[in-house]
Parts: C-alpha cells; structure tokens; sequence
C-alpha cells in the first residue's frame, strides 16, 4: 500500500467514526463538477461543522489524432471515474484539504491504419507500408490501476453558507501508478526495404521481426507515458444546498 493511499484511508476512516458520533441532523449538497478528470456531478454530505463526505463521479470521451515514435494514431480518450472524498475545513470556512479513493477507468485506444499503402510506418528499427489488399492495422491500449488515492485542497464549503448554492474550486493530484501499454497488430505488411509482404502475425522471419520491432515501439510508448504516474486534477465545482 502507497503512502498516499494509506493516508487517503486514514483520513475516511476518522471521518466515519466521527460521523457515527454526530447526533445533530445531516445536510447535502448536490452539484456539477468539470475538470481535468473530465465532465460529471457530485453529492456531499455533511458529517461535522469540520468534515464533509463527497462522493464525485466523472466521465469525458475524446477523439484525437497524435504522431507517437513515427506512428500516426487516431486516439480514443476515455475518462473514468468513481469515488469518495472527505474535506476538512480545519477553519470552519471555505477552505478545505481533501483525501479519497477513485475507482479508477481512465485508458486510450490508439489506431493506425492506411489502407492507401502510402503511408510509412516507423515500427522500431523497421520500415513498413500497409498492403491494400488486407490492410495492416497496429493498435495500442494504454490502462492504469483500477483505483487510485487522492490528495488536494481547495476553496468552497458545499454544505456551510447563506446561499442555497455554493461554488468549489480544487487542486490536488490522482495517484494512478504507471501505464500499462499493449501492442497488437493484425493485416498484411509490406518491408519498405526489402518489398516483401508479409502477414504480421505468421510464422516467416519478416513476421518474427515485425514483432520483435512491435514489442520495441510497445515498450517506447511504456516509457513515454512513465512521467504520468501523478495525473493533475483542477476542479470547479457548482451546486445547491439542502437543509434536513
């Protein structure tokens, strides 16, 4: 267990033994959140005038064409994510710190394919076209760890406030662990050294050191994607209060 996710269970865990202990009418909020973790809502519940339970959800699609290591991608970006936060408010006020645990959904799709045959395709220290008879199609999945810790701390009390609505404002980071890149190929590809076509996934010795070549471009995307462990969350949150 990571320090950050210990310390994110911690905190939920003294905050439900105060909760027990409250004995004075619970409060809620209700709202929509947007940021970096992508589009979704949020409930709050008040557990003392210091803590309050949040449970965000989040979702967000993205369709983009990216150049990774001479390979053209259309990627498809899918943001997922489910969780708990406690907030305290140390001074009763609007500013908080905040820890929680996210199950986490978050991956990319990555595909490249020209069925033309006029693209080059840079897979590790070979060369290749597509043939256009059975098009060479290489995809990429990018995933990380099904859950992951949160820390952050930010302006806003959902539950304490005049107004019937509240605004929030959050920076903190999601520890989601290093990517897990998988790299598969499928179709006819042609060596642009040697002419030969070749099917990607038989048994000659072109198709053997395509592979090898794959496995190497898998292993570079690994390691592009290596400084991501720590993904950044910024948040806005807007919502309304409601008084049992």
């Amino acid at each position: 267990m990571t320090k950050a996710r210990g310390f994110a269970l911690a905190v939920l865990s003294l905050s439900m033994l105060a909760a027990s202990q409250q004995a004075s009418a619970v409060s809620a909020a209700g709202g929509l959140r947007a940021g970096t973790l992508g589009l979704g809502g949020e409930v709050t519940f008040g557990l003392t005038d210091r803590l309050n339970l949040r449970v965000p959800f989040n979702t967000f699609s993205y369709n983009y064409d990216t150049e990774e290591d001479g390979i053209d991608y259309e990627g498809d970006l899918k943001l997922r994510s489910f969780g708990a936060q406690i907030d305290v408010h140390p001074f009763k006020g609007s500013f908080y710190l905040s820890a929680g645990l996210f199950s986490n959904g978050n991956k990319l799709d990555l595909l490249a394919s020209d069925p033309s045959g006029e693209e080059v395709y840079e897979v590790g220290d070979g060369e290749y076209r597509s043939s256009t008879s059975d098009p060479l199609a290489i995809r990429g999945k990018l995933d990380f760890k099904s859950t992951a810790p949160y820390l952050g701390l930010g302006w806003g009390n959902a539950i304490q406030g005049d107004s019937n609505f509240y605004f929030r404002f959050e920076l903190g980071a999601y520890f989601q662990g290093a990517g897990k890149v998988a790299a598969t190929a499928s179709g006819t590809a042609v060596d642009v050294n040697s002419g030969e076509s070749f099917d990607v996934n038989g048994s000659s010795t072109e198709a053997m050191v395509f592979q090898q070549n794959l496995e190497e471009e898998r292993q570079d995307l690994e390691s592009d994607i290596g400084d991501y462990k720590i993904y950044p969350a910024i948040s806005f949150g807007l919502g309304y209060r409601f008084k049992f």
